[in-house]
């Protein structure tokens, strides 16, 4: 476990007991949530930071990307660690939102549009932004778009979207 879900796991034990008890595997949840964690802060960051400025000296630089890296930490960890405990139970929480959500199956509908008209692929940027909304990686969604049909490939990943769909659902009761 990377020191994000540490952090995350450490917070969560002392201000949402409720909600660690209730996990089934809290060491993979706190693992998968830390990786995401540590992605995101590296993305924001990146573009926080920006590019290198001409006539910039070295310490410049070191402070730049510290103050960028930090602000990417702050950001993401407001968003997906510092947590409350809920006024209903985890598992209630849970079903109330498996209600609401978004359906895996606008992912399906989305790849077959791609598919359909390649000219239509989102920039990188668009695709990142995608990928961070739906808590899943870019290569999961340029993999979905490259398998014909894209159901097969959403059934063989389903742990994937299990897990994306529990990060979204964290992030979600902030």
């Amino acid at each position: 476990m990377n020191k994000y879900g540490q952090m995350a796991l450490s917070h969560w034990q002392a201000t949402a007991p409720s909600r660690v008890a209730e996990l089934t595997d809290p060491a993979t949840f706190f693992e998968a949530l830390g990786l995401e964690m540590q992605a995101q802060v590296t993305n924001l960051a990146s573009m926080l930071a920006g590019s290198d400025r001409q006539g910039e000296t070295f310490l410049q630089k070191v402070a730049r990307l510290t103050a960028a890296r930090r602000q990417a930490e702050e950001v993401v960890m407001s968003q997906l660690a510092w947590i409350t405990d809920p006024s209903l139970p985890l598992d209630q929480a849970r079903e109330e939102w498996e209600q609401t959500r978004p359906s895996d199956e606008n992912l399906i509908l989305w790849a077959e549009r791609m598919q359909d008209c390649p000219d239509s692929m989102p920039s990188s940027v668009e695709l990142e932004e995608l990928a961070k909304r739906w808590a899943l990686s870019v290569e999961f969604l340029l993999e979905l778009v490259a398998t014909e049909p894209p159901r097969e490939y959403m059934r063989a990943n389903q742990a994937t979207l299990s897990e994306a769909a529990t990060i979204r659902f964290f992030r979600e009761l902030r």
